[in-house]
């Protein structure tokens, strides 16, 4: 089975107006049009665009996406109707299972399109973040249903807000409904580590609904690398500009870090964790070096590793929380990744990686892959049956506890 673990599913206009919960109308976001033109996704709460509705296009070098946001930065009127341009496969669960076949998958996880970004704009608004998140929530449900099991769509929540009963609704409606897998933004949350106490209901309600927690590069209010704001003071681009995207791999080391090595994993055995559009290029050096002390020994940019950090911890004052095994080993069975194709995928497979790695095409993102088996084909020469087997789908599969 070829089971792509990285596609995104385009909010059509009103998704988020119908599928609110009544009395939380007022907050849903919606799409209006400028008076140049230009499709925006907006708030009417906050009184702000957010978002050029459009198309994006696999491999195309980027016209797609930004084209149009260069054109209205240069005051020029839209040339197209870029609603009507939004091909039925980025918005339709019945026309992407058609996609499927042209792709060649068998099988596909969905995330949101734009559900990626709009969290930034309104990061002080927990009730408009919390109701819009609902509403994706229910609009997959109906995905999946039309998908004719061929459709995974993941669902979308947060941890903030302090009382976790809004996240273990949304949680147990998914999974009462089959859905499998969840966003959730990495970072401190409202200030607590992702390890902190007061989360282990949270992670408690992921097992207990057969939801995997999925980690990707860019997921609503935090920013990839995880830095604090004051960093980014004066910068252009509120999403991912350059400094963000020079540590892009730091957010997710931290995260991992944090919940290894404060014991979540030995209080839940059961949780596990996928990353997206993250590369497997930051497991590595997180495992890091076997033997040395910090200081003497690691890269650049991320030290000695877990398991020679975890040990010095003991020898200079003793361990915050006492691991039942190494570091290093809750993150080769808690975590797997996708990757693309220019990376060195067989290296990772080759040394260890082998049950971590998923294909994932990103389609149809334009940083994505328009014929993904042909681009992944040409850069796995020399892999086994087995291993091809587990990267193509057996994996996410697994992963997911789906068939």
């Amino acid at each position: 089975m070829i089971f792509d673990f990285d596609q995104h599913l385009f909010e059509y206009p009103n998704m988020w107006l119908d599928h609110c919960d009544p009395d939380k109308k007022d907050l849903a976001l919606e799409m209006t049009r400028d008076e140049l033109g230009y499709p925006w996704l907006c708030s009417r709460t906050t009184n702000q665009n957010i978002w050029i509705y459009a198309k994006t296009v696999p491999e195309d070098g980027f016209v797609s996406f930004f084209g149009p946001w260069q054109n209205w930065k240069d005051r020029k009127p839209a040339e197209i109707d870029y609603v009507a341009d939004m091909p039925a496969a980025c918005t339709d669960p019945k026309a992407r299972v058609e996609q499927l076949d042209q792709l060649g998958v068998d099988k596909t996880i969905l995330f949101p399109h734009f559900g990626a970004v709009w969290g930034r704009y309104v990061v002080d608004r927990l009730d408009i973040i919390r109701a819009n998140l609902t509403a994706w929530n229910r609009w997959v449900v109906s995905c999946r249903q039309e998908g004719n099991g061929r459709l995974e769509p993941a669902g979308h929540v947060t941890l903030r807000g302090g009382d976790p009963a809004w996240l273990e609704n949304e949680l147990a409606y998914l999974g009462k409904n089959g859905i499998k897998s969840a966003l959730v933004s990495y970072g401190l949350v409202d200030g607590r580590r992702m390890s902190h106490p007061d989360h282990d209901r949270a992670w408690k309600a992921f097992v207990d609904n057969g939801i995997v927690p999925v980690f990707h590069i860019q997921d609503a209010d935090i920013r990839a690398s995880c830095l604090e704001e004051g960093w980014f003071s004066g910068s252009v681009d509120p999403l991912f500009c350059a400094l963000d995207m020079a540590f892009s791999h730091l957010g997710v080391q931290v995260a991992a870090a944090d919940l290894i090595l404060n014991g979540v994993f030995d209080r839940f055995p059961d949780l596990k964790f996928a990353t997206v559009e993250l590369t497997a290029g930051w497991i590595t050096p997180l495992i890091g070096m076997s033997q040395g002390i910090p200081g003497s020994t690691g890269n650049v940019v991320n030290g000695p590793g877990l398991d020679i950090s975890y040990g010095y911890e003991a020898i200079a004052r003793r361990h915050s929380v006492q691991l039942k095994r190494q570091p290093s080993e809750y993150l080769l069975e808690h975590f797997r990744s996708t990757v693309n194709p220019m990376e060195p995928i067989t290296s990772y497979i080759g040394t260890g990686l082998e049950d971590n790695v998923m294909f994932g095409s990103d389609w149809p993102h334009s940083e994505g892959f328009g014929a993904p088996l042909k681009s992944f084909g040409a850069v796995l020469e020399g892999i086994t049956p087995e291993q091809e087997s587990k990267f193509y789908g057996r994996t996410a599969a697994e992963l997911l506890g789906v068939a």
